[in-house]
């Protein structure tokens, strides 16, 4: 005997596919008259219970050699090569947001639902992640093209923090690594309770993705942060490493930043170029807020390289610490009184943590490579998982599929013939020596309106 829920989810399909029927035959009916059949064509859509069966009409109009649809796929909101419903998307992108597709192929099969080859997880779950790319861009270019970066962010804040990053995932398509962009805008610290040990980020939010220039980045990050925030009194600090579209651009974009170079990037590269001790000692130095003593002793210590090469690359170090001198003193000494004295205050530098819970674990492991739209379509949904909203769009009417049942429900129905007879129908077991087994009671709450 089957288990009762395998046998109600049978059974939910095999009604699904009779409504289906149904329908197509109802479209056949009241077809509009310019249309003409051309065949019967066959599609399977995968379901958390199962595959449904679809035989539906393929229609050309009268006098055109191109222009040919599926009435029942337009009715439904089946889109052209989709093998799955919204429901199991959504199982099929949240899986994919932290296995592999292979794996992800592996855990449905293991768990009994419809199994589905690597390569249609991919393509489903790509698809998805493009069109919310394209989303996005669209609200980007709208806001620049209008000339409004505030899109109704109403929270008032008077300090905010930015931290951004870069990170290199191999490409499928060339030799050079591909590069992903990733920015974290918070409000501050707070302390997780009970314990209080461990400070968190206030409502932080991320933006990545691939983007063909630094200002398309930023472009796209202002625009993210206004839909929340009205900055016009509010005070940004962004911390990053030295890559000039994040010390350089980023003012275009954030009236009075205040920009940082990241700790943690100057106490690696010192300590690779000089060696670790100078780099702890000069880290203190740099935390004390003396960033001249910084610099001289950097540069009195190229000299004594025991190699031109490593006097070279000492030199281009300190080089490009002088350049960005007024970025090396801490985001603390440089903020207006008013608010040092509001606000507890901190080191920034989260930012690669984020790097790797985000991306790294995702995109990196395993020797993954990617093409740029496939790395993009990913980045999204990752993006869109750490900020919750990617239920949200999942749950979006594009990508659902409507219930055709509730299609025909709007419909007049006749039915002309008897209805008395299969009304008077029986099911001996329902009354028999089993009709207190749960089998049987389960049965009965089918067959009852």
């Amino acid at each position: 005997m089957l288990h009762v829920q395998e046998t109600v989810s049978k059974l939910a399909l095999i009604i699904m596919e009779k409504f289906i029927k149904e329908l197509e035959e109802e479209l056949f009916r009241t077809k509009p008259k310019d249309l003409e059949v051309v065949g019967f064509r066959k599609k399977n859509i995968a379901t958390k219970l199962g595959e449904i069966k679809i035989k539906r009409r393929l229609y050309k109009k009268k006098n055109s050699k191109n222009d040919y649809i599926f009435l029942l796929d337009d009715k439904l909101n089946i889109r052209k090569g989709r093998r799955v419903s919204g429901e199991y998307l959504k199982l099929l992108v949240s899986l994919s947001s932290m296995l592999s597709f292979r794996q992800v192929e592996e855990v449905i099969e293991e768990a009994g639902f419809p199994s589905l080859s690597h390569a249609t997880i991919h393509k489903e779950v790509r698809e998805f992640g493009e069109r919310e790319s394209k989303r996005i861009e669209y609200e980007r270019e709208k806001v620049f093209t209008e000339g409004k970066l505030q899109v109704g962010g109403k929270k008032e804040k008077d300090l905010l923090f930015i931290e951004a990053d870069g990170i290199m995932v191999s490409s499928q398509e060339d030799k050079e690594r591909m590069e992903i962009k990733v920015g974290v805008v918070h409000e501050g610290w707070n302390y997780e309770t009970p314990a209080k040990s461990r400070r968190r980020l206030k409502n932080p939010k991320v933006v990545m993705g691939m983007y063909k220039d630094a200002d398309s980045f930023w472009e796209e990050f202002s625009s993210e942060i206004s839909k929340e925030y009205d900055l016009t009194n509010t005070q940004v600090v962004l911390n990053g490493d030295g890559a000039s579209w994040i010390q350089e651009t980023a003012k275009d974009y954030f009236p009075g930043l205040i920009v940082q170079l990241d700790r943690f990037h100057i106490k690696k590269d010192v300590s690779r170029h000089f060696g670790y001790e100078i780099a702890e000692g000069l880290y203190k130095v740099l935390q004390e807020g003396e960033v001249q003593a910084f610099l001289d002793t950097l540069e009195s210590l190229i000299w004594e390289a025991k190699t031109k090469e490593k006097q070279k690359q000492q030199h281009k170090l300190v080089k490009h610490y002088q350049k960005y001198k007024e970025h090396l003193l801490d985001y603390r000494y440089r903020l207006p009184e008013k608010l040092k004295q509001k606000k507890k205050l901190y080191g920034m530098g989260v930012v690669e943590g984020y790097v790797d819970k985000n991306i790294a674990r995702r995109m990196k492991n395993q020797g993954m490579s990617w093409s740029k739209k496939g790395a993009e379509a990913m980045a999204k949904i990752l993006m869109l998982k750490h900020n919750k909203k990617l239920k949200e769009r999942l749950n979006d009417e594009y990508y659902k599929i409507k219930s055709p049942i509730k299609v025909l429900k709007y419909r007049k129905r006749k039915y002309t013939g008897n209805c008395s007879n299969w009304l008077q129908a029986k099911m001996p077991v329902l009354y028999g020596v089993d009709s207190g087994k749960d089998w049987v009671k389960a049965i009965k709450q089918l067959v009852t309106v």
